[in-house]
């Protein structure tokens, strides 16, 4: 096999950047791995998978497209190559990770599950195998501690190929888990906190979840976090928040003090501003996208705190499309827009010229809006109390406990009168741009709770005016949204599914092309008006 770039330069370079520790024996064992290596011409497992690492890294530095494209084709076909020898795990766990990357989640579990359960025993037991080189994608939790540093410190510093292959396998199965906050999720977790207790980044995510679950236990995870590390601003605002929702508020007051005992030198930087706000505040602050804050409920019971405080990141992949979509000058429409994370990507990508529109029937949430815009002082965001739908009508808005999952009911629809219910203004979009006189609309985003169709329906002169693209939930908790899809292919849209790492929009042509889709994109084919 034909490579162009050095792989042994380029990994050291990978373990240099990452800051990653590792031990007088350690280094000298990865040095022999990378001198003995028959890099053209792989003839064991072990060779193959790394060879596909060494492509990942390089992948991983260019900024070529193409170039980037190449890379990942390498690293695919060698891994590939060397689970089908199954010589060693570590194939097998690079293989599963590469899946996750490119958002084929079911295939990375059952590849990374079967592999697990497979080196068990040998895991425990004396056996032993020469280890190898790994690599960990990049975080987007620029708040958080380097998670990616710690594993690959621990993983580098291993001397044994079963263990370095376990270590990989239970951080793949977390991530065929497109959101962590189901039992599932957590099951994974608590799998990748006992093969690695020592972490901070396994015990924040843990400790957060779990609590966030109702599983109160989680505070042991994030008080060893805190032994690990107390002058950590993530821990200690988990901490913070754990107690407020347990209503221990003299326990809370005590960790937000400590925050601002260790961050009253470091208020500049943005993860300790948190500490600002008093314990009666309805919200918290966490950093989030390029240099911002989010003004989000002061509670780990909330979804989008969860997410944003243990990853630094929303978790669905077409965030990523989103942002790359999104150019100065557009205006953008985002219909549910919950506590901002579509809208303020977008603010920061449409520029001066540029505007976003944020739509949302639930009062905490345009709070919330209000006061991310006011702290980060942003001008291009309009916020809208409001719900959307297929006519202008008062509606009601049942309240669920996580507000990321409230939902209308129908006009004349009863409802259990044991659920809260907020009063809310519905319009139709056509309605809305006309209100606002919007003389350009070029992306749409929707999530609701399976309201997207009447939303359309009410969208159909300004769809028809402006053929803008669309993001919209192609999956809710009634199953595959086939009604939208239908809508918009009739009124000649295609649909398409975002494929991270490789950037790639693939064509959804049948229902089962739908699966592990949560959000759809429909863009409208070239020269068409309805």
């Amino acid at each position: 096999m034909s490579i162009d770039f050095d792989p042994k330069i380029s990994y050291l370079n990978y373990v240099k950047q990452n800051q990653v520790e590792i031990t007088s024996t350690a280094s000298s064992q990865l040095a022999q791995i990378l001198d003995n290596c028959q890099w053209e011409e792989p003839q064991t497992a072990l060779e193959w998978n790394n060879l596909a690492v060494a492509a990942l890294v390089a992948a991983e530095s260019c900024d070529n497209s193409l170039t980037h494209g190449l890379y990942a084709e390498i690293a695919f076909d060698a891994v590939q190559v060397g689970a089908e020898l199954n010589q060693h795990p570590l194939c097998a766990a690079h293989l599963a990770l590469l899946n996750c990357m490119l958002g084929n989640y079911s295939d990375a579990a059952q590849i990374a599950f079967s592999a697990f359960i497979n080196n068990l025993q040998p895991s425990y037991t004396e056996a032993v195998i020469e280890p190898g080189i790994v690599y960990i994608p990049p975080l987007t939790r620029t708040h958080i501690t380097n998670g990616r540093s710690e594993q690959l410190q621990q993983i580098l510093n291993t001397e044994n190929g079963y263990t370095q292959a376990m270590l990989m396998l239970s951080e793949v199965l977390c991530r065929t888990q497109i959101a962590l906050d189901n039992q599932t999720g957590l099951r994974l977790l608590h799998l990748m906190n006992q093969l690695m207790p020592d972490l901070i980044f396994p015990n924040i995510r843990l400790g957060i979840y779990c609590i966030g679950n109702q599983e109160i236990e989680g505070l042991v995870y994030l008080h060893r976090a805190g032994e690990i590390a107390l002058d950590h601003p993530t821990i200690l605002q988990s901490l913070y928040l754990a107690y407020r929702d347990l209503a221990q508020l003299d326990s809370a007051d005590y960790w937000q003090q400590i925050g601002l005992d260790y961050g009253s030198q470091r208020l500049d930087q943005l993860p300790w501003q948190w500490t600002q706000l008093t314990v009666e505040s309805a919200w918290t602050y966490i950093p989030f996208d390029l240099n911002m804050l989010m003004a989000v409920p002061a509670s780990l019971n909330s979804p989008t705190t969860r997410c944003l405080l243990a990853e630094g990141d929303w978790f669905e992949r077409e965030l990523e499309f989103w942002r790359q979509y999104i150019q100065p000058g557009m205006n953008v429409i985002d219909i549910g827009a919950s506590f901002g994370v579509y809208a303020f990507s977008a603010a920061q990508r449409v520029g001066t010229t540029g505007m976003v529109y944020a739509i949302d029937p639930f009062s905490e949430s345009i709070d919330c809006l209000h006061e991310t815009c006011r702290i980060d002082q942003i001008k291009n965001v309009k916020v809208f109390k409001n719900a959307v739908g297929d006519r202008d009508r008062p509606a009601k808005l049942v309240l669920q406990s996580s507000s990321e999952f409230n939902y209308l009911i129908a006009e004349n629809e009863q409802h259990n009168l044991a659920t809260e219910i907020e009063e809310v203004i519905c319009i139709t979009l056509d309605t809305f741009v006309q209100q606002q006189a919007i003389e350009r609309v070029d992306l749409i985003k929707i999530s609701t709770e399976g309201n997207e169709l009447a939303i359309l329906i009410g969208g159909e002169q300004t769809l028809s005016k402006f053929t803008p693209t669309i993001i919209y939930n192609s999956y809710t908790s009634k199953g595959i949204n086939l009604a939208a899809a239908e809508y918009l292919l009739d009124r000649g849209y295609e649909l398409f599914r975002y494929q991270p790492y490789l950037q790639q929009l693939i064509p959804l042509v049948n229902e089962s092309d739908f699966t592990e889709v949560l959000k759809a994109i429909a863009i409208p084919k070239a020269g068409f008006r309805l």
